[in-house]
């Protein structure tokens, strides 16, 4: 038993090795002097920013960084982030200060911005957020003249770049990006006749990163890709991608019981002869989500054991037959590899019907996670518990 790791707790382990790995996947996509601008927005889709960006920065030579929230850009700051970080959602005076002083970029998401910030006195470093058909936040194509007009009457603010967001780049064959990209693309072209350049240019997540060409782009946005997880689950992308979080615990307590024994809440699963019942302390609140009952797998001495009954907030059971090769203590893996398998976030995600941004986004924050490079630990996160 490795007494590193919490005994009758489950807990997060991060693969900083698999995180290196895949941004070096991602830039195998990349033409030449295109950047990395890794998006490591809540809380690094659940794995935990500082860590994340401090690796990606440190050992992956990534030198800018996206997050939604401005409290995400102090906290990166506060942790020792040197490379600029952009901020894609809106933020207050006070964040705007501070980001001043600190390599900051904002995000322009509407005109009314400019006006706010003006009142404020703050040289504001700003991206342009063009809404090309997302429909989400950003300036409409149409308001692009205002922009300039603005920009051109408010010396204080300065247009480091320009983006878009592609609402539909990871569906198979779609004519979104070209279309998107058309409306970008006359945008911009519409800056530069007006004598704005901005020096950066993105509009690649990972789908498009991965799926389409990336001509005018200085930068790109990869998010779930960095973490492991393909855009869509149950699509085939042209990259080799590693999970970067597993979510694992350890049999607890074994439990022979006769046959017709009902196992967890409501008795969905009873058990059809004598058998043993392994408890392992893991359940929703740590992140396996509820729709895995009787349906998901775990794996315990590199076996799966499909979970009997419904998950419930703290324990699953698994049913581990009459002559158990398994033994209180034993290492589990929810999700994660063992032996020659693995239960990647997007198998769970394709029993759930969902995506593998929402499995890993769940893992929850009271557990502790455990970073580890070259195969050692080299960080440990405490869950927050109350």
């Amino acid at each position: 038993m490795d007494k590193t790791r919490p005994q009758y707790s489950p807990y997060v382990e991060i693969s900083l090795d698999n995180l290196l790995h895949n941004l070096a996947q991602i830039r195998s996509k990349l033409p030449q002097g295109v950047g990395v601008a890794a998006v490591v927005k809540d809380c690094s889709y659940g794995c935990g920013s500082a860590v994340i960006a401090q690796t990606l920065e440190r050992d992956g030579g990534v030198k800018f960084f996206a997050v939604a929230r401005a409290c995400e850009a102090i906290v990166l700051k506060k942790s020792g982030i040197n490379s600029p970080v952009l901020v894609l959602g809106f933020a207050t005076e006070e964040e705007l200060r501070f980001g001043a002083d600190n390599s900051v970029i904002f995000a322009l998401n509407d005109l009314s911005d400019i006006d706010r910030w003006k009142s404020y006195g703050i040289n504001v470093r700003f991206h342009v957020n063009i809404d090309t058909g997302m429909s989400r936040v950003g300036l409409l194509p149409s308001e692009v003249d205002t922009l300039i007009d603005a920009v051109k009457s408010t010396p204080d603010i300065s247009m480091d770049g320009v983006f878009t967001h592609m609402a539909c780049a990871d569906e198979p064959d779609t004519l979104t990006v070209g279309r998107q990209l058309e409306k970008f693309t006359r945008c911009i072209d519409t800056l530069r006749q007006a004598g704005i350049n901005p020096p950066h240019i993105h509009y690649g997540n990972s789908p498009t990163t991965i799926r389409f060409p990336l001509d005018n782009c200085t930068l790109v946005r990869p998010g779930i890709a960095l973490y492991g997880c393909k855009p869509d689950p149950a699509q085939k992308f042209d990259v080799d991608l590693k999970p970067v979080a597993s979510l694992m615990s350890r049999v607890a307590k074994m439990k022979k019981v006769p046959a017709g024994t009902a196992v967890s809440y409501c008795g969905n699963y009873v058990t059809p002869c004598e058998t043993w019942i392994a408890t392992i302390p893991l359940g929703y609140a740590h992140g396996l989500p509820r729709f895995l009952s009787s349906k998901g797998d775990v794996l315990i001495r590199g076996k799966r054991y499909r979970i009997a009954g419904n998950v419930t907030m703290d324990y699953i059971m698994v049913d581990a037959g009459i002559n158990p090769v398994i033994a209180v203590g034993d290492d589990v893996a929810a999700i994660g590899s063992q032996g020659n398998d693995v239960i990647t976030p997007d198998d769970v995600a394709i029993i759930g019907k969902t995506i593998g941004y929402e499995v890993i986004c769940n893992l929850g924050t009271s557990i502790d996670r455990f970073y580890t490079l070259n195969g050692k630990i080299i960080h440990h996160d405490p869950g927050v518990i109350f």
